[in-house]
């Protein structure tokens, strides 16, 4: 009674501070208009709203400085440091890291006391990450491929040295070898992620004495540059040789044909980056998780 007549309202703030816990988790991202990040970071914050956990976000502005060339995140370590240090201060009770492109981050974070999950890139034996298997996702499609009758198969890869690279060329020549094919090594080409190198690549395979009926590129915007350059030599599409991306963009269900390719997870990393943190916060014994989120393959006109 003589609470509700003062109006009393409690501290929450300084009830958590009390308990230790400020029900506040910082998120550090790489960059909010890399592409995965603003649906990954959606996933969190809906998922830590739900739960009672207030959010406090510091982009670290990487977009520009690492453009295409993500495997020299190392440069920026001092930068990235600094940025857990200030969400530190901030008095959070744990911290997500949101990479814009999937790879090994071992090491590359100071020590700290607070608990950590990365998304959308690995760390550590000892660290909690969740991504998804770029080796699975990439022979799911050449499965896909050779259930639709194909058996030559080409590669526009990405950078030589790309962690996504070369564990997506895994999953090719282990879908492959199951099948009884191989992959000719000519008919492997490296472009840099970008739409010319898409059309470049094309041309080079077409150079070929016998070409190949499909063309797996190892994203969406190689994917556009190849099907415009097989359209402007007089090819169709899927008639005369199928195109298959990676990473679901929007431009793919614009082209023409709209464009097969994998869909990635990246809302439900998000939603499982938090509930980790969360756990995390709650059971400080819980023992670091290693989270492989499947792919799935969205099924367009252009195979």
């Amino acid at each position: 009674m003589a609470i509700s007549k003062v109006n009393y309202q409690p501290n929450t703030v300084a009830k958590s501070l009390r308990m230790g816990q400020t029900h506040t988790i910082g998120v550090l991202v790489e960059d909010i208009r890399g592409l995965p990040v603003a649906s990954i970071v959606s996933g969190i914050s809906e998922t830590l709203s739900r739960n009672g956990f207030r959010t406090i976000f510091h982009d670290l502005h990487l977009l520009e400085k690492l453009y295409n060339q993500y495997e020299q995140i190392g440069t920026y370590r001092q930068r990235i440091n600094s940025g857990l240090s200030l969400l530190q201060s901030s008095n959070v009770d744990g911290i997500i890291y949101v990479a814009m492109h999937d790879r090994h981050l071992d090491y590359l974070l100071d020590p700290m006391d607070k608990p950590l999950v990365f998304a959308y890139s690995h760390g550590t034996e000892n660290d909690t990450y969740v991504t998804y298997s770029n080796r699975d996702s990439a022979a799911d499609m050449i499965r896909h491929l050779i259930q639709k009758g194909h058996t030559r198969i080409a590669v526009i890869a990405g950078h030589p040295h790309s962690y996504p690279t070369a564990q997506r060329l895994l999953g090719i020549q282990m879908a492959m070898q199951q099948a009884g094919l191989v992959i000719p090594s000519e008919y492997i080409k490296y472009g840099d992620w970008e739409y010319e190198s898409g059309i470049t690549q094309t041309r080079e395979l077409l150079k070929l004495p016998e070409r190949p009926t499909a063309i797996f590129a190892m994203n969406d915007l190689m994917a556009a540059g190849c099907i415009s350059m097989l359209q402007t030599v007089g090819l169709q599409i899927p008639k005369d040789l199928a195109v298959v991306g990676f990473d679901n963009r929007e431009i793919s269900g614009y082209l023409q044909p709209p464009l097969t390719t994998v869909a990635l997870p990246t809302a439900e990393i998000g939603t499982k980056a938090a509930l980790h943190i969360i756990d995390m916060i709650q059971n400080p014994r819980t023992l670091p998780t290693r989270e492989i989120i499947h792919c799935s393959i969205i099924e367009r006109q252009s195979v």
